[in-house]
C-alpha cells in the first residue's frame, strides 16, 4: 500500500469527471443521433481543422470573426491519422467517416483529406460551444468549492 495521495488529486478527478460529461452532453444536444464513437472523430477532425489557424496568432486574429477562414489556411487529416489519435479501428473510421460525410457534416478534399463542414454561423452550433465554455467555467469553479486551489503556471517566455 503506498503513501496518501496529494491533497488536491481526488477533487480534481471528481471535477474533471463532471467537465467531461458536461462536454459530452452539449455535443450531444448539438449532434443529436450521432453515436460517441462519431462524436470522438468528429472532435478529431476539428482539432485538425483548426490547429494551423489556431494556433498562429496572425492567422487566428485575421479569421477570428470569419464565417469560414480560407480552406488554404485549414487543416485537414488522414483517416488513418483519425485511427491512430483516437484508437478506434481502421474499419470504424472508414465507415463512421463516410456516414458523417453523408450527414455533411465532414467532407473529403481532392487530396482525400477529411475536413469539418464549417458550422460555426448554426445558432445550435453556438448554443453548443457556449454551453461548453460554461461548463469549464463550473469546473474551475467545483475545484474552488472543493478546496483544490491548483496554480496554473504561467506561460513559457513570460
Amino acid at each position: 500500500m503506498s503513501g496518501p495521495i496529494p491533497p488536491h488529486l481526488r477533487s480534481i478527478n471528481f471535477a474533471a469527471c463532471e467537465l467531461l460529461l458536461d462536454l459530452i452532453h452539449a455535443l450531444k444536444r448539438h449532434y443529436a443521433g450521432v453515436d460517441m464513437e462519431s462524436l470522438l472523430i468528429l472532435l478529431c477532425v476539428s482539432d485538425a481543422c483548426m490547429r494551423p489557424f489556431m494556433l498562429d496568432p496572425v492567422l487566428r486574429e485575421q479569421v477570428r470573426e470569419a464565417p469560414a477562414p480560407p480552406e488554404e489556411v485549414r487543416g485537414a487529416i488522414s483517416r488513418l491519422m483519425i485511427a491512430d489519435k483516437t484508437g478506434l479501428a481502421r474499419e470504424t473510421v472508414r465507415r463512421k467517416v463516410a456516414a458523417l460525410v453523408r450527414a455533411g457534416l465532414l467532407f473529403v478534399d481532392p487530396e482525400g483529406r477529411i475536413r469539418m463542414t464549417p458550422n460555426l454561423t448554426d445558432p445550435r452550433g453556438q448554443t453548443a460551444l457556449e454551453e461548453a465554455h460554461q461548463a469549464i467555467v463550473r469546473y474551475f469553479d467545483r475545484l474552488e468549492q472543493l478546496g483544490a486551489h491548483i496554480e496554473v503556471p504561467a506561460p513559457k517566455g513570460r
